[in-house]
């Protein structure tokens, strides 16, 4: 017995001799891209998950119920509706989903940085405001246009004073050339840190703007919603094979299972608790 051990008289299977090399996420993601023209815009669902956790359960989930090959013809005998090669391809669409998800880059300003920005332009704007209306009280300025600038409320009309306030300063800026202690420079700062806020606040009544879908959102949503469609067959088979016990071996996309999300950081692809681990082929 010894003898036929180290000899090694039983062949190593072709999969440990020859292991498939896994193809890395944009290799995925680039086989992925013709199948999603399949899809309409009204069939995408906008992807707001995380898609690390959806990700993390979805390869848990495949590993615990067709993880090897005697389980997939089990699963193949048992389920014959199941699309199951569909299902097999969840983790790509996972890969595909993450890879796509790191290309997205948001445009919408965060509340922080409103904020910041408002602050930033709070005390030049009025500075800039009260030295204005001392100038128009001594007709060196548009006295109307300076009390418009004034009679305003709220953060866009804050940001709007600094664009008009630093224009108005251009405008007269030989009648007024030494009568103001602010810079260049300081003008320069105010108007673009005002023009950022009134690119991305809207004012009072107004629609707010449907913002339009960039080319890596289009992509991602689609992912998502492949993602989507397919789960639902994965939980079936988890229920058939294990009834309500489901949620243990097919976690939903989006259940925070602590082992998931630290074995996805680590790298590692271990099954739930209590899951019989996918056995080798």
């Amino acid at each position: 017995m010894k003898d036929q051990k180290k000899g090694g008289a039983k062949p190593s299977s072709p999969s440990k001799s020859n292991p498939q090399k896994q193809r890395t996420y944009q290799e995925v993601y680039d086989s992925l891209l013709p199948r999603l023209a399949e899809l309409s815009d009204d069939e995408a669902e906008t992807c707001r998950a995380d898609v690390r956790v959806a990700f993390a359960n979805t390869k848990l989930g495949i590993k615990a119920v067709v993880g090897d090959d005697d389980q997939i013809q089990y699963v193949r005998a048992h389920l014959p509706k199941i699309p199951l090669d569909d299902v097999l391809e969840l983790p790509d669409l996972g890969r595909g989903l993450i890879f796509a998800s790191g290309k997205v880059v948001s445009r919408a300003a965060s509340p922080g940085e409103i904020d910041e920005k408002i602050k930033a332009i709070s005390k030049p704007r009025e500075e800039m405001l009260a030295q204005a209306e001392i100038l128009a009280g001594r007709g060196k300025l548009d006295r109307d246009r300076v009390g418009k600038i004034r009679s305003g409320s709220g953060k866009y009309d804050m940001a709007q004073d600094g664009v008009d306030l630093v224009g108005l300063y251009r405008e007269y800026g030989d009648a007024i050339r030494g009568l103001h202690p602010f810079s260049d420079e300081e003008m320069e700062t105010l108007e673009t840190n005002s023009e950022w806020l009134v690119e991305r606040l809207t004012p009072v009544g107004a629609r707010a703007e449907v913002k339009k879908k960039s080319p890596a959102e289009h992509v991602r949503d689609r992912l998502w919603t492949l993602m989507l469609q397919r789960h639902p067959y994965l939980r079936k088979i988890g229920y058939y094979l294990h009834g309500d016990d489901v949620d243990r071996y097919v976690p939903k996309l989006q259940s925070r299972v602590a082992q998931a999300v630290l074995d996805e950081e680590k790298g590692q692809e271990s099954p739930p608790d209590g899951a019989l681990p996918a056995q080798e082929p």
